[in-house]
């Protein structure tokens, strides 16, 4: 994860807004090196363009160091500025879901994966999916009152009619 952070670590508001235009090429430098499209004249010419931008739209610079890149974003789609940004917009798309799509569907498999190795041989398919569900939301399932479970299940299913 840090060397995903470094790699695109020019796109973080507070270096974007901080970093002066002679040390900016050694940021983008990471960046293009790891992202083969753009040039890094481009996005350079493009983290300028935007850094100027923020200067004319007179964004407190205290309010945008304390940005997300995510925020960063936003304000590029706010003020239309995708056109005059490509790259930097893709290269903070990019960025933004990267992390997000790899994680989340690796756990569920190897979850998954877990679970099939150790019960393989005596669960049917709508087992499998339960404990699949029960190990991947562990937090959920630790959370509940298994007593109270219980005896809400007993009183709904009693087959002794009370009188």
């Amino acid at each position: 994860m840090e060397c995903i952070s470094d790699w695109f670590a020019v796109l973080g508001p507070s270096n974007l807004i901080e970093t002066s235009e002679t040390e900016l090429p050694k940021f983008v430098q990471s960046l293009v090196e790891n992202y083969n499209e753009p040039s890094a004249d481009g996005i350079l010419t493009e983290i300028l363009r935007l850094k100027r931008f923020l200067k004319v739209t007179q964004v407190p610079k205290e309010e945008s160091l304390v940005w997300t890149s995510l925020r960063l974003l936003e304000f590029v789609v706010e003020y239309e500025l995708f056109v005059s940004v490509p790259n930097l917009t893709l290269a903070l798309r990019f960025f933004l879901t990267l992390c997000v799509s790899v994680a989340s569907s690796e756990r569920s498999f190897s979850k998954l994966k877990l679970i099939k190795n150790y019960l393989r041989s005596t669960m049917n398919q709508a087992r499998l999916s339960s404990s699949a569900i029960l190990s991947i939301e562990t937090n959920v399932a630790e959370s509940i009152d298994f007593d109270d479970a219980i005896s809400k299940f007993t009183e709904h299913k009693v087959r002794k009619k009370r009188f």
